[in-house]
Parts: C-alpha cells; structure tokens; sequence
C-alpha cells in the first residue's frame, strides 16, 4: 500500500494597502489613474510586488493590512 503524497500549501502572504499624502487610501484604477477614497472600507489590498507604480507618487505610503 501508498501512501499519498500531499504538497503543503505556503502560508498567505501579505497584503499591504496603499495611502496617499491625503490620508486617502487606494481603490483601484480609473482610466489608467489611480483612484483614492477617504472610506477605509472601500481600501484595495495589495501584494507588494504590485505596489510599484503607485509608491512612484510623491507622498504614498504602505500599511500592512494586518496592522489595521
């Protein structure tokens, strides 16, 4: 008899969310800009990876989702 082999799966990895100068925090894009609202819950987490662009605005800033 065989025993099956099972692979792990990696833990979750962070999610980050991004806020501007304003107090703002990001939401998603409109027409290629990025939209910001001041309703938290409105917030779009991100991986890190994909925060590049949006750091490239003077003023923004990352706050781990798990922080909130």
């Amino acid at each position: 008899m065989t025993r099956k082999t099972y692979r792990k799966t990696p833990p979750p990895r962070d999610k980050y969310i991004v806020l501007n100068r304003d107090g703002g925090v990001f939401i998603g894009l409109k027409g290629g800009y990025p939209q910001y609202s001041y309703n938290w819950d409105e917030a779009k987490p991100l991986h890190i990876e994909n925060t590049s662009y949006l750091l490239k605005e003077k003023g923004t800033e990352l706050i781990k989702e798990s922080e909130l």
